[in-house]
């Protein structure tokens, strides 16, 4: 049986503190629009807002934009954004995703996808993750970037099996991305770890449904885990509180906006290949802009 959210919330939080002038913590920065870039994992923390809310209340800097660039499934060579077309088709959506947002900030977690590929899949996710990297810097040059290690894998009751070879394999991807973040000098965020140092009260119940797949309950534990892996210490933010609550509320309608603006039902007729039949529809797409805008000033005032 799943544990309840306000079961949990209280073994969690208690009152939102600042996460900046600690050594070797990834700051934020007044005015910084930050990308969350990643698979599943990434990509259903829009439907909740958990992390968002979380780093929205716990850091000191003004007016932060978030985008979830988060795709289902997907790896670091893009395959799962690539519609219809190879691989390279999803990177280049990805690229000139980047060249609009404009970020200042990416925070970057793949490698939950490609670990189930174990020890012979490693030369190909390092050469894929280089890549990646390489155009991330291309078109951002001066964000500050974030490589996140994934989450481990739960092991839930039987029928669903034992994660602990996954983890094992997880564990071999983390190293990894610790090992290209020194490289490239960016800055390594290690949730793996955070996530394995849950205290008791943090796992008072089963955070994912399948044992890969975070629910709402799993992702209210992971938030203070996420800043903790970007090296935020000592925070404890009540999300169960009216006021966070009402700030989630705000985030949450803001994703569904920009979902809805980077990745329209109906790409197909507006900008893909049957764009000759209802193409002109295209000029809608911006019109979500004003409406994030007013999302994200009553977030700001919200927090």
């Amino acid at each position: 049986m799943k544990t309840s959210f306000r079961r949990i919330l209280p073994l969690l939080f208690a009152s939102a503190t600042a996460a900046f002038g600690q050594e070797g913590a990834f700051e934020f920065r007044d005015g910084d629009t930050v990308v969350l870039l990643g698979n599943t994992f990434i990509e259903r923390e829009t439907r909740d807002g958990f992390i968002e809310t979380f780093l929205t209340k716990s850091s000191i800097a003004r007016n932060l934009r978030f985008r979830n660039l988060g795709w289902s499934g997907d790896t670091v060579e893009c395959a799962a954004r690539s519609y219809f077309g190879p691989p390279q088709e999803g990177f280049d959506r990805l690229k000139a995703d980047l060249l609009e947002i404009k970020p200042t900030v990416v925070i970057v977690s793949y490698g939950g996808v490609e670990a189930f590929g174990g020890a012979a899949g490693l030369p190909s996710f390092v050469a894929g993750y280089e890549r990646l990297f390489g155009m991330i810097r291309e078109v951002a040059p001066d964000a500050r970037i974030a490589l996140m290690s994934p989450p481990p894998c739960e092991s839930l009751a039987p029928p669903l099996p034992n994660m602990a070879e996954q983890n094992a394999r997880l564990a071999a991807y983390r190293d990894a991305i610790r090992e290209l973040a020194e490289r490239k000098g960016a800055f390594f965020a290690d949730l793996f770890a955070a996530m394995e140092s849950r205290s008791a009260g943090d796992s008072a119940g089963p955070l994912t449904d399948n044992g890969v797949h975070f629910t709402p309950e799993g992702y209210a534990v992971v938030a203070p885990k996420f800043a903790a892996a970007l090296g935020w210490k000592n925070l404890s933010t009540d999300l169960a509180s009216s006021s966070a609550r009402k700030l989630r509320g705000l985030i949450v309608e803001k994703n569904q906006l920009f979902f809805h603006r980077w990745r329209p039902q109906n790409e197909t007729y507006l900008r893909g290949f049957r764009k000759h039949e209802q193409g002109n529809n295209a000029v809608e797409i911006p019109m979500f802009d004003p409406l994030i805008a007013e999302k994200e000033a009553a977030i700001e005032g919200s927090r």
